[in-house]
């Protein structure tokens, strides 16, 4: 999750130890116990950096969930939204997520399936959009759904009840323009001093302030943008094999796909798709 993405459900992170940041739009959000941070579809996020003792649970709720639940107008009505005004990142007491935890703890250990597929299948795509929803993980759907219900509800509750705003800082002026450079202009090759020319600022600058505000250097930032690209073609290609959709996509050679694709994903591209059931290589 160490990179910009999106997907089409509501997600709910707690935080438990540790520290982080997100990036949500323009906006860096500091990560420590306490807090619950909820994202929407529309909205495009990143974890941007962790310590090694961070930690926190993702609850994904899927769109089916609300139509079981009634949703009070006055007060739980914004979670139908898909990117509403404001902040939502909020700290609320450690007493409080405490509770939350030991709830996702107890949905977690009462999962009697014991073949779970590695979260770099679910996170890579199929789960938030790519294709399809994924399946359940869970051995009894009735009991997570009971659960996710709560957990969503409750969750808001102390949100919005408890929840104290926190401080939030802007990205530099010059590294909110080269990302909107970077992705406007997909099918352009930026190099590092065209773009900081376009930025107004020093190379070296410009790559020192991009890699502390978002965690990861240009390079890395625009592999992320091809392998982006490289999802859509497969999605709205089917027809497309794997490698013809990564020349599509703008990578240069499949090796050079095919090292992005592992790091990202964490497996190779011909295992993603043979589970995924899309083109061939």
């Amino acid at each position: 999750m160490l990179a910009p993405h999106r997907h089409k459900e509501l997600e709910m992170n707690i935080i438990i130890r540790g520290s982080g940041e997100y990036i949500l739009a323009n906006q860096r959000y500091q990560l420590s116990p306490g807090h619950i941070v909820w994202l929407f579809p529309d909205q495009e996020h990143q974890l941007s950096w962790t310590d090694p003792n961070f930690q926190m649970y993702v609850i994904v709720f899927k769109e089916e969930l609300f139509q079981n639940i009634l949703l009070l107008k006055e007060k739980y009505s914004l979670l139908t939204e898909k990117n509403p005004l404001g902040s939502f990142c909020r700290k609320v007491s450690l007493s409080s997520i405490e509770k939350l935890r030991k709830v996702c703890e107890s949905l977690s250990a009462l999962n009697i399936q014991k073949e779970v597929m590695s979260p770099a299948y679910y996170y890579a795509g199929q789960a938030f959009g790519f294709k399809q929803n994924s399946q359940y993980l869970h051995a009894d759907p009735v009991l997570l759904n009971a659960g996710l219900s709560y957990l969503m509800t409750i969750g808001w509750h102390l949100f919005v009840t408890e929840g104290s705003e926190e401080k939030r800082k802007t990205l530099n002026p010059s590294v909110e323009q080269a990302i909107n450079l970077l992705r406007a202009s997909t099918d352009k090759e930026y190099g590092l001093l065209e773009l900081a020319l376009e930025c107004g600022i020093s190379s070296s600058r410009l790559s020192r302030l991009f890699n502390e505000q978002m965690g990861v250097s240009i390079v890395d930032y625009k592999n992320k943008l091809k392998l982006d690209k490289f999802m859509d073609f497969v999605k709205n290609n089917p027809d497309f094999s794997i490698s013809e959709a990564c020349y599509s996509a703008g990578f240069g050679s499949y090796p050079q796909f095919y090292k992005i694709f592992r790091q990202s994903f964490g497996i190779s591209p011909k295992a993603y798709f043979s589970t995924n059931s899309t083109p061939t290589l």
